[in-house]
């Protein structure tokens, strides 16, 4: 059994993937199974514990047994928690934490490649296994970031605020919006606050971005666009795309696991 963590700013998820199951991106996008939770509610191994085992073993024992565990994170303050939690409860034969590094099969194009985000690493690695080649990855999660990829080399991308982050925005810093659901209108205008709300968070955000693959995909012949992230089924109805990898940043991991074990 293999454990891949994404440790992300609002949830963390654990994704369990059985050693009788093949390794490639396509099983793992249908074999691996997901346990969500708040990431604000982990601050002890034993808060990993408790919901992690029952969803592993039902047997009752102190350790259960992992061949890998990697792990994503974008959350230092609880790395610590996740390397306690493994080694206190789980008797783990390979252990790491995903990170840019050289040998990966990736030019940085940057002398601050190591300061990026594991999740934006991990997807990266994902897209390879699916394209190898010429693509770009947005992830829509509590912020939005941008990756593109040519020739193997890391053009650069972007981040900005997530749809949740936009609109709580709203309602925290205003004394009248309210909070809405995380949908588009699909309209151009709307002539409800609701609506509105909507329209300016989600609507325009992802008109913005189609206007920079439109760009993208003028500058660099036959790219293909990843959509990934929490709330990447809602900004398919908008947004360009090729394909949508809901799992691509475990795809990632797994990839990860693999170049680093060599």
């Amino acid at each position: 059994m293999d454990i891949y963590v994404d440790v992300g700013n609002t949830h963390t998820v654990f994704g369990i993937l059985q050693s009788n199951q093949n390794k490639d991106y396509q099983s793992i996008e249908k074999h691996l199974e997901e346990l969500r939770f708040s990431t604000k509610n982990i601050e002890t191994p034993e808060d990993i514990y408790s919901r992690l085992f029952p969803f592993i073993n039902n047997n009752i024992q102190r350790k259960f047994k992992v061949d890998n565990i990697v792990v994503s994170s974008v959350v230092p303050q609880i790395n610590f928690v996740i390397e306690k939690f493994v080694h206190k409860y789980t008797e783990c034969n390979y252990f790491c934490w995903v990170e840019a590094r050289d040998g990966l099969g990736i030019d940085w194009q940057t002398d601050e490649y190591k300061q990026m985000g594991a999740d934006r690493v991990a997807d990266i690695l994902g897209a390879i296994c699916v394209y190898n080649d010429n693509f770009v990855i947005i992830d829509f999660g509590t912020a939005i970031t941008i990756d593109v990829i040519v020739d193997r080399k890391y053009v650069g991308g972007s981040i900005s605020p997530g749809f949740m982050l936009l609109i709580k925005s709203l309602f925290q810093e205003t004394a009248k919006l309210p909070m809405v659901e995380i949908e588009p209108t699909l309209k151009l205008v709307d002539n409800t606050t609701i609506g509105q709300i909507k329209l300016g968070t989600i609507d325009i955000i992802c008109r913005g971005i189609n206007s920079i693959i439109t760009e993208l995909k003028q500058t660099y012949k036959d790219i293909k666009i990843i959509l990934t992230g929490g709330f990447s089924t809602i900004a398919q109805k908008i947004i360009i795309n090729d394909i949508i990898i809901p799992k691509l940043q475990f795809i990632g991991m797994n990839y990860y696991l693999k170049l680093i074990k060599k």
